[in-house]
């Protein structure tokens, strides 16, 4: 039995771990109250509006007693102001060594300190990992899900796996605290379950090639996230984002156009159809190609026998001549997120994740035999592309997917989406797509 659907693949963006924050405020001015820094000897001396306060030469210089009321001549951090009594502590900002007044030092806005931290105004905390947050990681999804032929009924047999998701994150400023961060999340890699046809002993196997995901075009996805702690154990929440690849839209979250809209859907900036599909692979056509593998022998589903790769069929005809397309042009839509313990060796851990359907849309496709489709033949290929649907943790297929499974297909609960992390370096390093795969070698 096969399916034909609106939707489909994905990949995302997804998830990173722990983000970077960063406060932007404005210089406070130089207070007129009377400040009497301590500790140093001599104490560190006003400056003027041109000339730094000088540094105090004490071993131990200590910030000043609370300035006064705010003047009104705006002055940079480590400055002294015009009236003397307002004047810097011990050190000037520049020296980085004393602590500063509460007079004319920089007001609310962000510092960054030490080791690609950030700080945010909370106080830090401290663990055995934090010199490790920051850096660069590979991660992988891995999503259970269903799918069926939920408009003829028998293109593809139901049929329950996983998708899996590759992503390199790079996570940095970090702040002290673990409260925020930056991430940035580059996909780099996804496999989706065969479709299996008992009706004529076929296998349709999407392949995503790997030399897509470094293309300069493929665009890369921030999000934010938290952790609980830098030690062992810790947990790690990234919130859910929403990835666009070889696709536009008028907004990120605007309804997805149907298989019926595909060649007219109006994507915002005057753009309608195959326009609003970026050639995000270089290849010259609108979206990015995935083909349909036709070699090798495929694993069987434990069911049938004399199993063999075929095009995806262009019509019902192709469907049983083996006849079909083996290139085809698409775009994506995902929504992904998660959360997980941070491991023992501080450098990799597991956890659960999030994920909706995934969204797709074909806009073109090219036939075994090296011609374009047709814009019939397309639409039946769009029409006919599997939505597989995420289960969460503890869910189980609908009753309409239980009643045309195969027998011996799996029916149990599903433990939801998981995802894995393994730390590949720090963020001044240069990691491939190839690499983040490789940080997996069983699959």
């Amino acid at each position: 039995m096969r399916q034909a659907q609106k939707s489909s693949l994905a990949i995302g963006c997804l998830l990173g771990l722990i983000e970077a924050c960063s406060n932007t405020g404005t210089t406070m001015n130089p207070g007129t109250g009377t400040p009497t820094p301590t500790g140093g000897t001599p104490a560190a001396t006003g400056g003027t509006p041109s000339t730094p306060a000088t540094a105090g030469t004490g071993t131990t210089p200590k910030a000043g007693t609370t300035g006064g009321v705010a003047g009104t001549t705006m002055t940079p951090a480590g400055m002294a102001g015009t009236t003397p009594s307002g004047a810097a502590g011990m050190t000037a900002a520049a020296a980085g060594t004393g602590a500063g007044g509460t007079g004319p030092m920089a007001g609310t806005g962000s510092s960054t300190s030490t080791a690609g931290f950030a700080t945010c105004g909370k106080p830090p905390k401290e663990g055995m990992c934090k010199a490790k947050a920051p850096g660069v990681y590979a991660m992988k999804v891995d999503v259970d899900v269903w799918y069926m032929d939920e408009i003829n009924g028998s293109l593809f047999d139901p049929g329950r796996s996983k998708v899996t998701i590759y992503f390199r994150n790079t996570l940095k400023d970090v702040c002290e605290d673990g409260s925020m961060g930056k991430v940035d999340a580059h996909p780099c890699g996804t496999k989706i379950p065969a479709l299996y046809t008992n009706l004529v002993g076929g296998v349709i196997q999407i392949v995503f090639p790997d030399a897509l995901w470094d293309k300069p075009k493929v665009p890369t996805y921030m999000t934010t996230g938290s952790t609980t702690s830098f030690d062992p154990g810790g947990l790690l929440t990234i919130d859910k984002s929403v990835g666009l690849l070889g696709i536009e839209l008028a907004s990120i979250d605007a309804p997805w156009p149907t298989y019926e809209q595909t060649a007219s859907f109006d994507c915002g900036m005057g753009k309608k159809g195959s326009a609003c599909f970026p050639d995000v692979d270089d290849d010259g056509k609108p979206g990015f190609a995935v083909t349909i593998q036709t070699t090798g022998t495929p694993p069987s589903p434990g069911y049938g026998s004399g199993w063999k790769y075929i095009p995806a069929p262009t019509d019902i005809g192709a469907a049983v001549t083996g006849d079909g397309t083996t290139a085809v042009n698409i775009g994506l839509r995902t929504r992904v997120g998660g959360s997980g313990m941070i491991g023992a060796d501080c450098n990799s851990g597991m956890g659960t994740a999030v994920a909706d359907d995934f969204e797709s849309r074909v806009n073109d496709c090219t036939k075994l035999n090296g011609s374009a489709c047709s814009t019939a033949e397309t639409n039946f290929v769009d029409q006919n592309t599997p939505l597989f649907h995420v289960l969460a943790a503890g869910a189980t297929p609908p009753a309409k997917w239980m009643q045309a499974a195969i027998m011996g297909t799996d029916v149990s609960a599903s433990k939801g989406p998981v995802s894995t992390v393994v730390r590949l370096g720090d963020v001044d390093k240069t990691f491939t797509c190839a690499d983040v795969r490789a940080a997996f070698p069983t699959n």
